[in-house]
């Protein structure tokens, strides 16, 4: 008696084991499918900020004087971020304006540190690929600029 269900048993034994090989084919395969529509279900929901959907800017090269250029809004939200790249003491755009409780973030794109100064505000040092901002409650137009060097200014326009 023992010995038949010994022998039925090793019988069941080969299909025992294509039976798990096939579960665990089955699931990498779903695990594989679990993926692959995840990263398509995160790529098609991603909501690209507003100031990088731009239109192609042309560069002025005997006045940019080697800034990188940013984007201008295009019909975006009070979330997407409005600021100046700053590269070797430019700034780029040299002139934004705004929204009365809106806030400007200054990029330090340069190699150093790099301090904005202006009328009512003081940066401190800003590391390379950094940033400062600042929210602007009163209306006004605000000039700043790098404290190492005054020739080149920036503009806030603030209605």
């Amino acid at each position: 008696m023992v010995r038949s269900v010994i022998i039925k048993t090793l019988a069941l034994l080969p299909i025992i084991k294509f039976l798990l090989n096939t579960m665990r084919t089955l699931f990498k395969l779903v695990l594989l499918a679990a993926l692959i529509y995840g990263g398509w279900y995160v790529w098609k929901n991603y909501d690209i900020p507003g100031w990088y959907k731009t239109v192609r800017q042309e560069i002025n090269a005997k006045n940019t004087k080697g800034a990188l250029i940013l984007p201008k809004r295009i019909g975006s939200s009070q979330k997407d971020p409005i600021g100046f790249y700053i590269n070797g003491c430019n700034f780029s755009p040299s002139s934004i304006t705004i929204n009365k409780g809106e806030k400007i973030t200054w990029y330090n794109k340069d190699s150093v540190d790099r301090q904005i100064i202006g009328d009512v505000f003081d940066s401190g040092l800003i590391n390379p690929n950094k940033s400062y901002s600042k929210i602007f409650y009163e209306s006004g137009t605000f000039e700043f600029g790098c404290s190492d060097e005054t020739a080149n200014k920036g503009q806030i326009i603030v209605r």
